[in-house]
């Protein structure tokens, strides 16, 4: 978090284009408080272009108060400058802000994870402690998608029935056809897609028709399996109401990439699949696959094939765990609620994020979002993270059997909500 926003009550951060706003800056200690021997100014600078002026602002009862009309959607700053002495010492504090159009004023920007794992496959922890730990870290919403496992999320799902919060738990599941490389994340689907494959004669017999109903005469017989297995899939995932996630194809497993070349290019090219994996759980040494993945998708776009991207983890564990919290998708939607998630993600309003502690955050999306996603990763985030900490903390004590954590949990409830109606 920023020093500013440990120092002042700042709001609201986000305005709308053409609106005549207020904003307050409130400073919380002695320290920065307004004194009557100081002189204070402020000046308006606009980040995308040259313009920069004085502003007046008015200070009554420590409060200053500044009026605002931004004409543009862009960050803009108020600088704060102090003098003293006859102005012969100042100091200079910046407070950043942004305006947005008004068709995405009314959007708010929710961080979740899509891909990984628990216990109940080959991760580390059991599902109710790793979904605490994401609440913990911040997380507004994510899918517990253990290996070829449907019934852990719900099992998380289950269990946070038990405490009242607006953190999101939805079901979710890696799927593993069989004889098919090819991964794919159900996100949110009404029903199992593993479970399916146990009826291994329909399994066949429709993946055959598939192969028979599409030209793949480009593709070997093997590369051929695995794209009619994979449209399977994604066809089962959106009849159960699910978001088809194709996932990390520039892995390296074994000798090769997970997926090649030819069969990338056909599914791109078919685009039966919801949301590409961009940025995918890999550790630093693997990082490649990533600038791989991104470069691809950039080709892609030159092209004309503006495909939805998300990030995720693909987490084996979040306590002190590489991956967790490494990688995950910022969502501009009105709500947590699957359908305006799912809404976004399709209508390219998500942002694959990669933000590994220590490293600049890398952002990818489309131009307009990844701009706005900086800001909020500045501005907005470390606060919402803040409310979310203790919330999580609860959760952790839920679970592990003190049951009054979960009257502290619903006093946790709308602190975020509440954040975000101040900041807008």
């Amino acid at each position: 978090m920023k020093k500013q926003d440990h120092f002042y009550d700042i709001y609201p951060k986000v305005l709308k284009v053409g609106a005549t706003t207020t904003i307050t800056i409130r400073p919380l200690y002695e320290h920065v408080a307004f004194k009557e021997d100081h002189e204070y100014s402020f000046t308006y600078a606009e980040r995308d272009t040259y313009k920069k002026n004085p502003i007046e602002a008015k200070f009554e009862n420590g409060i200053a108060t500044i009026q605002v009309t931004p004409q543009t959607e862009q960050e803009f700053t108020l600088l704060l400058i102090d003098s003293w002495n006859n102005k012969e010492r100042s100091t200079k504090t910046e407070f950043c802000f942004y305006a947005v159009e008004e068709d995405i004023f009314d959007l708010r920007p929710w961080k979740g994870d899509f891909h990984l794992h628990s216990c109940r496959s080959d991760g580390q922890e059991s599902p109710v402690y790793v979904a605490a730990n994401y609440r913990k870290e911040g997380f507004d919403f994510f899918a517990l998608t253990d290996h070829r496992r449907y019934e852990p999320s719900i099992e998380v799902v289950e269990a946070f029935k038990q405490l009242d919060t607006n953190f999101k738990v939805f079901p979710g599941e890696e799927v593993h056809p069989p004889r098919n490389i090819v991964h794919q994340v159900n996100f949110g689907g009404a029903f199992s897609v593993n479970k399916l494959h146990e009826n291994t004669e329909q399994y066949e017999k429709e993946v055959q028709e598939i192969i028979d109903e599409l030209d793949l005469s480009h593709l070997d017989e093997h590369d051929k399996y695995c794209y009619a297995s994979s449209r399977w899939c994604f066809d089962k995932i959106r009849e159960g109401g699910g978001i088809s996630l194709f996932c990390h194809p520039y892995w390296i497993w074994d000798d090769h990439f997970n997926v090649s070349e030819k069969l990338i290019q056909t599914f791109f090219d078919r685009r039966e699949f919801d949301a590409f994996e961009l940025i995918g759980g890999f550790y630093v040494t693997q990082a490649e696959a990533n600038s791989l993945q991104v470069s691809r998708w950039n080709e892609e776009r030159a092209k004309g094939n503006d495909i939805p991207v998300v990030g995720v983890s693909d987490s084996h564990g979040t306590q002190n765990a590489a991956l967790f919290n490494w990688y995950y998708t910022l969502v501009f939607a009105p709500t947590t609620d699957f359908a305006d998630l799912k809404d976004a993600i399709l209508n390219k309003r998500s942002v694959a994020v990669h933000n590994i502690a220590n490293e600049s955050p890398q952002l990818h999306g489309q131009f307009r979002f990844v701009k706005y996603a900086y800001f909020c990763l500045r501005e907005i985030l470390p606060l919402h993270h803040a409310e979310c900490q203790e919330e999580g903390r609860q959760m952790l004590k839920f679970f592990a059997g003190d049951k009054n954590a979960a009257n502290f949990v619903a006093l946790c409830k709308n602190r975020v909500e509440d954040l975000y109606k101040k900041l807008w």
